[in-house]
């Protein structure tokens, strides 16, 4: 048996307050971390499966991976006090190209922009207390831009 890694990372045992939903592809994880940093977050707790906030719109996603991530959101945002959510959609998401890739990519990114004002709508009534961000990212080149996307009045 091999001796265990010992993280340099220190332990914080304060839970963040800010809870970021986005989509499990890792290629966006340290993006996503840095953006946090930029709004004042040093720390997130995160929620992630393939189309993140998507799976917060019951209507558009399977009903059981909804009941699910819903589930661990208010598990999240009432067990750790969060006050911040970051609700994030990416380009090129492989699971909006499964469920609506043959409509055409307008149409993907369409129905990301309705999930993510979607699932800040839902947050917004169960946790009233909540500041949502929504934000949808594109990697140019060797860069990842994060586009604010207006919440709905």
């Amino acid at each position: 048996m091999s001796a265990p890694y010992v993280s340099r990372v220190a332990f914080e045992p304060v839970h963040p307050k800010t809870l970021a939903v986005y989509c499990s592809d890792g290629r966006f994880t340290e993006a996503v971390e840095d953006l946090a940093r930029h709004l004042g977050h040093s720390r997130i707790d995160t929620l992630t499966l393939p189309g993140g906030p998507a799976l917060l719109n019951r209507w558009a996603s399977d009903y059981l991976e909804s009941a699910g991530f819903t589930k661990a959101a208010s598990f999240l945002i009432e067990g750790h006090h969060i006050e911040d959510v970051l609700l994030l959609a990416h380009a090129g998401c492989g699971y909006y190209h499964a469920k609506h890739g043959a409509l055409g990519p307008d149409i993907a990114v369409e129905q990301q922009l309705k999930d993510l004002h979607f699932g800040a709508k839902e947050l917004q009534t169960a946790y009233p207390h909540l500041r949502i961000h929504l934000y949808y990212v594109r990697p140019h080149g060797k860069t990842i831009e994060f586009e604010p996307i207006p919440r709905e009045g």
